[in-house]
């Protein structure tokens, strides 16, 4: 029997497959493939689900794959970008070893270009995982558990603060609540970052939801009625910083409030925190539609760059290109031109997100006049720093 990919679960809903046959069929599978309880993976579907795209694969009646594709709106130099993060990649363990991941990346890649997105993420679980499909990591989280080990070590140690420091755990229901930290959370992360995820007052009514369904919640730290930052976190099976934002001229201040504030075993967490050796999860992107990602570019001069491009996943990228920056955008255009950079989708993604070290990039340059080159490089605006938290 012959295994079949669907683009979405209306289209799996065949074949005697009803829309809610299918819905449980993939419920199924994440909680088998995933570990998650079940007032996290119930979360996930009552709150994720249904605005996304899941792509499945069936073998007869019985799921096989599937992976999910969830829409996110993105700031990305001050402008809006729609883009989908890629997560719930997961084969039925009967069905492993026989392509099928490779088939649900390259057919998500192949939709998501069609859409004209020009950047896709994930999260991944092991790196070299997505990495033959061009992902390559961009971020990695802070080591905020950390922090706020070390600042309850310290927290005997008075604060060189002036006026009252506070905490409060934030309210679904209260809407002040959500819009002021709506407006602190975007304002903030606008100046301390090029690419985020734009807050709204439902983004965190449905990160109470993630928070409060892994035991946790949303905590605010305020000094004087005024926001320094908040923790999102969860307990179940020890504490999990999921996002702490704040002004790094208030970490001090901010970390030995958290740790005050946020329910942890010290001995406990500190072990479980070594064996992990601090590390936060990381996301790694790939670009989908190269023209469309291009028009999002800047530089802080006029400047014209000639590069040769290879995707082996979605041919569409490769070529010989002629890029015009200008202070506001990028164009591009097919060129006959000798390319003064060339290098693969993978690299490129590293290079537009500030990731390519210059050894790293050398080789990569074709041009007669690397010195010239490298200062065309030097000028343009890249997509770093890069900030995305979100779990699902």
């Amino acid at each position: 029997m012959e295994y079949q990919l669907y683009d979405d679960i209306q289209k799996a809903a065949c074949d005697g497959r009803s829309l809610e046959a299918v819905k449980e069929d993939i419920y199924r599978l994440w909680r088998g493939c995933f570990g998650d309880t079940k007032a996290y993976t119930d979360f996930y579907f009552e709150w994720k689900v249904p605005g996304n795209r899941i792509l499945t694969i069936y073998k007869g009646q019985q799921i096989s794959a599937m992976l999910h594709l969830n829409p996110y709106t993105l700031m990305v130099a001050g402008k809006k970008v729609e883009s989908y993060y890629i997560v719930g990649v997961a084969t039925r363990i009967e069905d492993r070893r026989q392509g099928l991941m490779k088939r649900l990346l390259e057919r998500a890649l192949y939709l998501m270009n069609q859409e004209k997105v020009p950047f896709t993420y994930l999260m991944p679980a092991a790196e070299a995982i997505y990495y033959p499909f061009d992902f390559r990591i961009v971020y990695e989280q802070e080591a905020w558990k950390k922090y706020i080990l070390d600042a309850k070590e310290t927290r005997k140690e008075s604060l060189s603060t002036e006026g009252d420091i506070t905490t409060l755990w934030l309210d679904t229901k209260n809407i002040d609540d959500l819009n002021r930290l709506t407006d602190f959370s975007n304002s903030l992360l606008a100046e301390q970052t090029t690419v985020y995820v734009l807050r709204t007052q439902a983004y965190y009514q449905r990160l109470i939801a993630e928070m409060e369904s892994g035991k946790g919640s949303v905590v605010l730290c305020l000094q004087d009625r005024e926001l320094l930052g908040y923790t999102a976190y969860m307990t179940e099976g020890g504490l999990q910083i999921a996002e702490a934002l704040y002004h790094s001229k208030n970490k001090r201040e901010f970390m030995s409030t958290m740790a005050a504030a946020l329910p942890m075993d010290e001995e406990v967490e500190r072990d479980s925190n070594a064996a992990l050796d601090y590390h936060g999860p990381a996301i790694m992107t790939r670009i989908v539609n190269l023209n469309h990602f291009i028009k999002g570019l800047s530089a802080r001069e006029d400047i014209n760059l000639v590069i040769k491009v290879e995707d082996k996943i979605l041919s569409e990228n490769s070529g010989n290109y002629r890029l015009t920056f200008s202070n506001e955008s990028c164009q591009m255009i097919k060129t006959d031109l000798i390319p003064e950079i060339t290098m693969n989708i993978a690299s490129l993604t590293r290079l537009f997100f500030g990731k390519l070290s210059l050894e790293e990039l050398k080789p990569c340059i074709t041009g007669k006049e690397p010195d010239i080159i490298l200062n065309k490089l030097n000028k343009i605006n890249y997509n770093a720093p890069l900030r995305i938290n979100d779990v699902v």
